[in-house]
């Protein structure tokens, strides 16, 4: 019962954090709701079920979600009110705004708040999902639940634990080459090519064509971000230790949740 009552304590205060990005231009807005925008979701959750089962695909797409909705409203609470995001079959998902941040700690918070919005929610599937198997019931129907929350909540640690390390484009390597610009500013493009390198290892050591084309085709948007660190206000060094604490915090929190379906890949 107390991990539950600890996810619930991070569920509000995920809720004060983002306080003002969950309401968009016309209320609680995800997307737009026309035509093209449906059957580019229904394709991505087909897709999500075809390759992974029912209900990892199901856990991922939800997962997707989340995670693109965290930058959404990371986006507007830095004054984007414009914010939204669209799922991508194969790819998942992509946040969108018309205009960039001005400030570097904004877009850190942006990028951030992607993964990090995901604590609270693993936080409660795996909780509710642990108090669910413990307890004495007649019928199958809560155990097939305990089984869906326990899997959602792993598939949540997990894709955000991938998401945050320091490979190029995942959100880990953005933060990455800004707290290297932050701190050793003239071994950023040698850090940068480096995550990108390191990227394209992984793909073709786990033999994943696709995901080395998306790489591959990320190259531009590497330079562009490089291109973009001197544009920004930067980190105070303060600010930039805070940052960088709450990265490694949270990717400690999604290693220790989601470890067993990681490992599982080793």
């Amino acid at each position: 019962m107390l991990s539950i009552l600890a996810a619930l304590g991070l569920c509000l205060a995920t809720w004060k954090i983002l306080q003002g990005g969950w309401r968009g231009q016309s209320g609680l807005q995800v997307t737009g709701l026309e035509a093209s925008s449906g059957v580019v979701a229904v394709l991505a959750v087909a897709a999500a079920v075809y390759f992974w089962g029912f209900l990892y695909g199901i856990a991922l797409i939800v997962a997707v979600v989340v995670h693109e909705f965290g930058h959404v409203a990371a986006y507007r609470v830095c004054g984007h009110a414009d914010a939204r995001f669209r799922l991508i079959p194969l790819m998942g998902g992509v946040a969108i705004s018309d205009s960039t941040p001005a400030q570097a700690d904004r877009e850190f918070f942006i990028t951030l708040m992607g993964p990090a919005i995901n604590l609270a929610p693993m936080a409660l599937c795996l909780a509710a999902a642990e108090v669910i198997f413990t307890a004495r019931f007649t019928t199958e129907l809560p155990y097939q639940l305990g089984s869906y929350l326990f899997v959602q909540g792993m598939v949540l640690a997990a894709l955000n634990f991938f998401n945050l390390l320091p490979l190029w484009p995942l959100d880990g390597g953005k933060m990455t080459q800004r707290l290297v610009y932050t701190f050793a500013p003239s071994l950023t493009r040698q850090v940068s090519i480096a995550m990108m390198l390191l990227a394209v290892g992984l793909c073709l050591l786990t033999q994943s064509l696709f995901l080395l084309f998306f790489v591959l085709m990320s190259w531009p948007g590497l330079m562009q971000a490089e291109s973009r660190l001197g544009a920004l206000r930067p980190l105070p060094p303060k600010r930039a230790l805070l940052a960088l604490a709450a990265y490694l915090a949270t990717a400690a929190a999604f290693f220790m949740g989601g470890h067993p379906l990681l490992l599982g890949f080793i």
